[in-house]
């Protein structure tokens, strides 16, 4: 397959338009037409052709993006493998084992390539610690305490009106906000073989959590803590220390902002210069960069033939994170 891989974007919505902007800097991607049950394009590409399914779509097309509500996203993916079309999907994978079970053996028997929006692990300084962590560089680590604290008003629950639902949503912010930072943790340090929870609802109208913690233990000694919230003003950078036998480092918006340990400068070479979108509190994602690689990497694959670099089984392993924290507290 040579030339321009040519994208239909499912849904219209916030996130649509982040991929919009993205793929307009991408020189060998492009979208072609958008599928809504609104008939409606993204803002930031109006003059798109718009159909109902995927299905109806008359123009020639290699592959789909995602941008449904979560518990949606298998529903597209069945679709689009079906008709033999290649899949990025915007994160979680889904909301349910079965669903994202089924969509990564559909899109095997069909041959098409799976690949998710987990761009964070390849964020500033990110992808530095993830070398310093399997290189055994910094020690034992004993102690991981994660921190998503942000802050939704009701507008954003009151925008659409699956927002806030077990069904559709999946949950709260722990499948929304912490997502991306639980796939992280889960790069860098595993799953945890025990999880304990606690939830609870204290700030908006809505069927699921809006704030709560986890406390993990892996099977290296290994405690840590995972908050998660949407109730917690104004809303705050996301922030990740760990600790180590030579000491600890702290991660805010994906920046090492502080570091002790023996014997290691810090490798940083990041600022934060209030430009970095945090989602403390609000959706919008204006800088594209981490969304870009990561399609440039999936139109590489479609290309060469190659897996993507974050693959459906891959991304799996944070919905299942999540999913036990639900478990746990439930």
């Amino acid at each position: 397959m040579q030339g321009k891989i040519k994208f239909v974007i499912i849904g219209s919505g916030n996130i649509a338009n982040t991929y919009v902007s993205a793929i307009q800097n991408i020189a060998n991607a492009e979208i072609v037409a958008a599928v809504s049950k609104r008939l409606k394009a993204p803002t930031k590409q109006p003059n798109l052709p718009a159909f109902a399914s995927l299905n109806e779509v008359t123009t020639d097309f290699d592959a789909v993006i995602i941008c449904t509500p979560p518990g949606l996203h298998h529903e597209t993916a069945i679709e689009a493998a079906k008709l033999g079309k290649h899949i990025f999907c915007e994160k979680p994978l889904d909301v349910t084992i079965a669903a994202m079970d089924n969509m990564i053996n559909i899109c095997k028997e069909n041959q098409v390539l799976l690949g998710v929006a987990y761009q964070r692990r390849y964020s500033s300084d990110n992808p530095v610690v993830k070398a310093l962590i399997e290189n055994n560089t910094l020690g034992r680590i004993f102690s991981v305490d994660l921190s998503v604290k942000n802050y939704r008003d009701d507008s954003y629950y009151n925008a659409a009106p699956y927002r806030g639902t077990k069904a559709i949503d999946g949950g709260g912010p722990f499948v929304q906000q912490a997502s991306h930072y639980i796939d992280l943790y889960y790069w860098y340090f595993g799953k945890p073989f025990k999880i304990v929870s606690k939830l609870g609802t204290f700030v908006h109208d809505i069927e699921v959590e809006d704030h709560g913690v986890a406390i993990c233990t892996h099977d290296n000694g290994m405690i840590s803590t995972i908050t998660a919230s949407t109730a917690t003003k104004p809303g705050f950078p996301a922030k990740m220390e760990i600790y180590t036998s030579k000491g600890y480092l702290i991660l805010e918006n994906d920046v090492i902002t502080h570091w002790d340990m023996e014997g290691l400068e810090n490798p940083t070479t990041q600022s934060q210069d209030g430009n970095t979108h945090t989602g403390a509190a609000t959706a919008t994602v204006e800088d594209t960069t981490n969304h870009e690689f990561l399609i440039n990497d999936f139109v590489d694959a479609i290309l060469t033939g190659k897996a993507p670099i974050i693959s459906g089984e891959s991304a799996k392993n944070a919905s299942e994170i999540i999913l036990e924290i639900y478990n746990s507290s439930f």
